[in-house]
């Protein structure tokens, strides 16, 4: 037997081989060798020896050596490698990753005495490192110096060269894309992804909550909760990384220790880091703000929907989730008739918990609907939420405690009765999935199958009714998003009031009451019998392959960058690198949903603080760019969708993004020309800050409605006022605003809540979106503040379409999402027979723009602001008109009978965005407030 031939370090580096070498996903195998690494050269600015700045001048190259790397600096043996988008080095001994850099648009590589102040040395820059690495001979540095050039002009070169909108990623064509609007159907996909993972998964967001419920109603028990999942995937090898925005704890109450806390006690394969550390990074200010999730480098979703609470909702906009045992009672916009509630069933004498359950499906607390006057109790820590409805159940559940228990007060349900609980669902899931079997065979409500159909179905949904994808129009149906099929509606509206859809501190409104006390996740916020939610209005992405890679590489250098920062020699936590972006293998299956081909770009926001720029001037902006190029070159029409709108003219010296000034411009363009051109702006009627318009508590939010207004309508720097003053003497006719707002009925009173518009989206000619987490404000535009990712999206396929009466091409990606956001604004969802049929094609032509969109916000606003006085409003224009106005009683209130006649006049959620609101008065914080203090760039 011929005896093996001892693995050594020389004989690895005469075969220049590692454990990397042929691993496929990272391609190639590269360039590998032994080199001897600097010390301290990781970061410019840290490298050897500096006497106080006095060797970086023009003294003696050679004495800049002698001082800083013969006497001071130590060198190390390293073995280097080079892949096709990245390079990196191990430690030789033990084979473990001590550096990786990516390939970008500041690599450059030097030698010789005056790079170095050695002729077999080199130097190596990027936009994120520094490097000084020696070779054994001139020779092999030189060849060493050729191979990464190489590599940074060939299959580096989309990171090397410079990019359109100035972006770290290039264009790809030929990506496969689609769009979600609302969480629903956002995080079920996002379910089915992770459960889909088969090697790794990235997450980050400004908040995440690990109890979030992805898919609901809750059938399945805890199975689809983000926590089991992500624990699932870890225990079958996956690893997890998830990066988190760490907030200033007095600031801000969303408790991401808590959440790292929880997710990292699940799996040893669940990696958390939280950043920044506010005072070391002299960051205070500024958050990590996007929302990215990526499977395997190959699915990446791009939004802006945190897999938090509050962000769960559909279509419907529900504002009541009472979780009774009866049927619903919830009486959403698009309902034709409002359902008087119905009533809590009370237990007989011997009824038990057990039976309530069976009956209920209820997973947390259920708050009794005969206790509406009682105050919200106290919460302590340990203290159990109770499940009944109803007083008898209280005492029958806590009759073997020794001491007695107030009725009233919320209890955390006990682990073995919780299990008990998860148990009962799953044991109605399988009643629910027998129900729509048979269904199947009913012709009313058979399913059709067809290729390419829009409709979205999971694999689990099918496991449970046993059918194929459901065919769709994108009337009702948008591009990745599913419309429950009939069968489907019918469970889910059946189960609507039983199940609860926003389980503890899921159900909340924001103006109400902020987010408080996290670690107990199944304690109620807000007293749901007496206070509505607030609804949420969402929009985001999924994308497919490279461009899917250049999502995922963005996390890679965010990670590495916070590795280095916070846990550079924590084994623990590896660094990433990134996959080869040849030969990706995708399975056009992997979601069930119908995909879109499309151009792709991903764009960002990021500077040194959040990327870790070496240079703090160094700023990536291509979103802003991305938005003032589509902007400029738009035709026809731009829908925008943002939280805010936050921009001045450009000379302006406090807000420095040029949205506005763009829409100005190509505004006054389209006046001269005489031409056709709109421009739809949807916002929310109110900031999420907790507190009252007009009280002590709303300093936050009258900060934020300030800056918008002052942007929109108010001073002689606003969009609006300079529209007229140019000459355009109606600027409706070009640019309107509008907001929404939604009605339901709570306890047999009707209620109303403005739905919070969360999307960062931009939709111009049906042909090009623009998609992501920023905010139309400087702190997600100028790169240098809070960190954001977008994904810029051209259709490449085209359907017939109008533009102003005339034909038109209409992009599939873009016209379908934009067609299906104004069915739902206008309550086109759901086909009414009392309803003329309206024709959202054509977005420009003035029987749309003045007879439908805007005739319709206006006549809503009408009837809201007569059955409800709602606030905001136009009749309310300073604080004393304010106390007046909500000292009167509405409509609701004197006149039921009268209320529900006018309801059904209210079509779809469109409103005005009132533009007198409070504009007698001075939102600005006052100066001895704590808001008054900080900087203004903060609110900006």
């Amino acid at each position: 037997m011929i005896p093996l031939c001892p693995v050594t370090l020389s004989m690895i580096n005469f075969l220049e081989v590692s454990h990397i070498s042929f691993i496929a996903a990272l391609g190639e195998k590269g360039k590998e060798g032994l080199v001897k690494k600097r010390t301290g050269s990781t970061r410019a600015g840290q490298a050897g020896f500096n006497c106080c700045g006095c060797l970086t001048g023009g003294c003696c190259v050679r004495c800049s050596y002698f001082c800083s790397d013969v006497v001071w600096s130590k060198w190390r043996n390293r073995w280097f490698f080079v892949k096709e988008t990245c390079f990196g080095y191990f430690r030789p001994k033990d084979g473990v990753l001590r550096c990786v850099v990516l390939f970008d648009q500041g690599f450059d590589i030097s030698s010789g005495m005056y790079s170095t102040g050695m002729r077999n040395g080199l130097q190596i820059v990027t936009n994120t490192r520094y490097l000084v690495v020696k070779h054994p001979t001139r020779r092999t540095a030189k060849e060493w110096m050729t191979y990464m050039k190489r590599v940074a002009n060939d299959s580096a070169r989309d990171f090397t060269m410079p990019n359109p909108h100035q972006s770290f990623a290039p264009i790809r064509p030929g990506m496969q894309a689609a769009w979600f609007v609302d969480g629903a159907s956002y995080m079920s996909a996002v379910a089915d992804a992770l459960e889909g993972a088969t090697e790794e998964i990235f997450i980050t967001d400004w908040m995440l909550s690990p109890e979030i419920h992805m898919k609901r109603p809750a059938i399945d028990g805890d199975y689809w909760r983000l926590d089991k999942i992500l624990k699932r995937k870890a225990e079958q090898g996956i690893k997890i990384f998830v990066l988190l925005f760490k907030e200033l704890d007095f600031a801000l109450g969303i408790n991401s220790y808590y959440s790292k806390q929880k997710l990292v006690e699940q799996h040893e394969n669940i990696k958390v880091l939280r950043h920044p550390d506010h005072a070391r990074a002299g960051v205070l200010f500024w958050a990590h703000h996007e929302k990215l999730v990526v499977v395997d480098q190959t699915y990446a979703f791009v939004g802006g929907i945190d897999l938090c609470y509050g962000r769960w909702d559909d279509y419907k906009h529900r504002l009541t989730d009472l979780g009774s045992i009866s049927s619903s009672n919830c009486s959403s916009v698009n309902n034709t008739t409002i359902r008087k509630p119905s009533t809590v069933v009370e237990l007989d004498e011997g009824g038990t918990v057990a039976n309530l359950l069976r009956a209920s499906k209820n997973i947390a607390e259920i708050t009794a609907l005969d206790q509406v006057d009682r105050k919200l109790p106290t919460l302590e820590p340990g203290d159990k939420l109770l499940m009944a409805a109803a007083q008898k159940l209280a005492s029958t559940a806590t009759k073997n405690e020794s001491e007695e228990i107030p009725e009233n007060i919320k209890k955390d349900t006990p682990e073995m009765e919780r299990k008990n609980i998860m148990g009962k669902i799953k044991d109605m899931g399988r009643d629910l999935k027998n129900r729509i079997t048979l269904n199947e065979h009913d012709p009313e409500h058979r399913i059709k199958s067809s290729p390419g159909s829009p409709g979205y179905l999971s694999d689990d949904e099918k496991r449970q009714s046993g059918c194929e994808k459901v065919s769709e129009k994108d009337a009702s149906s948008p591009v990745g998003v599913m419309s429950p099929p009939p069968f489907k509606s019918k469970v889910m509206f059946e189960l609507d009031g039983q199940a609860k859809f926003w389980i503890g501190k899921d159900y909340i409104n924001f103006i109400v009451k902020d987010f408080t006390n996290l670690d107990m996740p199944y304690v109620d916020l807000v007293d749901r019998s007496t206070t509505v939610r607030m609804p949420w209005h969402d929009v985001a992405t999924v994308v497919y392959g490279q461009a899917a890679r250049d999502v995922a590489r963005h996390f890679i250098e965010r990670w590495n960058a916070v590795k280095l920062e916070k846990c550079r020699e924590n084994l623990q936590y590896p660094y990433l690198l990134p996959k080869s972006y040849n030969d990706i293998r995708i399975d056009n299956q992997f979601l069930n949903i119908s995909l879109q081909h499309v151009t792709c770009q991903v764009l960002r926001s990021a500077s040194s603080w959040n990327c870790g720029f070496i240079e703090q001037d160094y700023v990536e902006q291509s979103i802003h760019e991305a938005y003032l190029q589509t902007i400029s070159k738009a035709q026809h029409y731009i829908y925008i969708e943002n939280q805010f709108f936050i921009s001045l003219e450009m000379t302006n010296p406090t807000v420095k993004n040029q949205i506005a000034e763009y829409l100005f411009k190509r505004i006054m363009r389209a006046h001269r020309e005489k031409k056709a051109f709109r421009v739809y702006v949807v916002m929310p009627l109110l900031p999420a800050f907790e507190g009252e318009v007009g009280g002590a508590s709303g300093i936050s939010l009258r900060a934020i409605t300030h800056w918008n207004y002052t942007s929109i309508c108010r001073g002689k720097n606003s969009l609006l006022s300079r529209l007229y003053v140019a000459g355009i003497k109606n600027p409706s006719e070009y640019i309107s605003f509008h907001s929404l707002r939604t009605h339901s009925l709570l306890n047999g009173v009707p209620v109303t809540e403005l739905i919070y518009v969360h999307s960062k989206l931009l939709i111009a000619d049906d042909k090009v979106v623009i998609c992501g987490s920023a905010n139309i404000n400087d702190r997600s535009l100028l790169g240098k503040r809070d960190s954001e990712v977008c994904v810029m999206i051209t259709d490449e396929s085209f359907e017939e379409g109008r533009m102003n009466g005339e034909s038109y091409p209409c992009g599939i990606f873009a016209g379908k999402l934009r067609r299906y956001l104004f069915k739902e604004h206008l309550g086109l969802l759901e086909p009414s027979p009392h309803r003329t049929p309206v024709d959202v094609t054509d977005p420009v032509i003035d029987s749309f723009w003045n007879g439908t969109w805007r005739w319709t916000s206006r006549k809503n606003t009408r009837l809201f602001d007569e059955i409800f006085r709602c606030v905001p409003s136009d009749n309310v224009q300073s604080f004393v008109m304010l106390k007046k106005f909500l000292e009167e009683k509405s409509l609701a209130q004197t006149d039921p009978e009268g209320t529900q006649k006018a309801l059904h006049r209210i079509e779809g959620n469109l409103v005005d965005l009132p533009l007198k609101f409070l504009c007698s008065e001075v939102l600005t914080p006052p100066g001895t407030s704590k808001e008054g203090i900080m900087p203004t760039y903060m609110w900006t």
